[in-house]
């Protein structure tokens, strides 16, 4: 193979790297901001929720609280999701006794110096990419997972 050969080789591989982590990127910025709508729509909920209490105990109407705390548990869910989508993205981990971003693969955290849990992961049959257990389709190419 000839220097230029290389050379090309080589500046395609960085082209492709780069084009990589932007999408990383621009996927990490769109998943934080679904994550944020969804916390005010949390709250939304949760503030609705805390009215409907107070006007039954005052004697009102059951507005609905059951709906409420469904329509909140569903959010929830959703958050759940996007959360790990991200930490995945992020190549991190949260720790679960103080909810500092760790770096995947450490044993303990930096910040408390619990043990770290770590997720379950698989591997994407097409690109390799580590993925989280239960995911249904691969962040990185897009291949649907096969469960």
């Amino acid at each position: 193979m000839s220097i230029i050969d290389k050379l090309s080789s080589g500046m395609t591989e960085a082209g492709n790297t780069i084009t990589q982590k932007a999408k990383d990127i621009s996927e990490q910025s769109k998943i934080s901001n679904e994550i944020s709508k969804n916390k005010s729509r949390r709250e939304a909920y949760i503030q609705k929720l805390g009215e409907a209490y107070y006007n039954v105990q005052k004697g009102g109407d059951d507005e609905n609280l059951e709906e409420l705390v469904n329509e909140i548990d569903l959010v929830d869910g959703i958050l759940e999701k996007l959360t790990e989508s991200l930490c995945q993205l992020k190549g991190i981990v949260i720790c679960e006794q103080c909810g500092t971003e760790v770096p995947k693969g450490s044993v303990f955290c930096s910040s408390c110096g619990a043990q770290v849990r770590q997720p379950s992961v698989i591997k994407c049959r097409k690109c390799g990419a580590e993925l989280t257990f239960g995911s249904r389709f691969c962040v990185q190419c897009g291949t649907r997972i096969d469960e």
